[in-house]
């Protein structure tokens, strides 16, 4: 039957619910470590991106490659991550459970507050990582920058993010959904609403650096 033929529309799709499947799951396993975290995340975006753009010729040696080349700069920048978010965090929770009615109600504002803040300015951090290649402060700064340009996407990418885990909190039900596309999926909304900023950003690196077409699919793109 034809509905069975490798280049059938059907079995594209399937294969391509299969390759988020895929994705999702390496990413789950690899952010059970916390260090090893941000280098999966960098990793989903970088091979999301590549499927965005059909570039994806073997997604496993594409989401691993990427884990490989950006694992040291992300474990730093995790690190950095987890103390500026973690630490009011974790306040904002011991108030919360043992101090709520002892603590004002703008103190824990402000710890809520901070956390918000730190996820919204690096919210493009590692989809930045997983395709410029720059010094740890060089890809934060730029991370930093796209978040800022277009905020509505920046805080749509973090509900994004973190919807399909506060559903399954209120949801436990779906949690075979989550384990197959709770972090593949929305990274693979997240580059659609910004792969065309990063295309402008690809040409206008390459143009600095005299590099007249793009980076190939192998390659990361240069940006100082």
């Amino acid at each position: 039957m034809k509905i069975f033929n490798p280049d059938s529309p059907f079995m594209t799709v399937l294969s391509r619910i299969a390759d988020f499947m895929i994705i999702n799951v390496f990413t789950l396993v690899l952010c059970v470590p916390i260090i090893t975290s941000g280098a999966a995340l960098t990793a989903c975006y970088y091979t999301m991106l590549k499927i965005r753009r059909d570039e994806d010729s073997g997604i496993v040696k594409l989401y691993f490659k990427s884990f490989k080349e950006n694992f040291k700069q992300a474990a730093v920048i995790t690190l950095i991550v987890i103390a500026l978010m973690g630490i009011p965090a974790y306040i904002l929770g011991v108030v919360n459970a043992n101090f709520k009615d002892a603590v004002p109600t703008v103190a824990r504002v402000l710890l809520a507050g901070a956390v918000l803040l730190v996820a919204f300015l690096f919210s493009m951090v590692f989809p930045v990582l997983s395709r410029f290649s720059n010094t740890i402060g060089g890809t934060i700064k730029a991370g930093i920058m796209v978040a800022v340009s277009n905020p509505p996407r920046s805080f749509l990418i973090i509900i994004m993010t973190v919807a399909p885990f506060y559903l399954l909190y209120n949801f436990p039900v779906i949690l075979p959904v989550v384990l197959m596309f709770g972090i593949s999926l929305p990274a693979f909304l997240s580059v659609c609403l910004y792969n065309k900023q990063f295309i402008k950003m690809e040409e206008r690196a390459n143009e600095a650096h005299g590099i007249p077409v793009p980076g190939s699919e192998d390659e990361h793109i240069f940006n100082d």
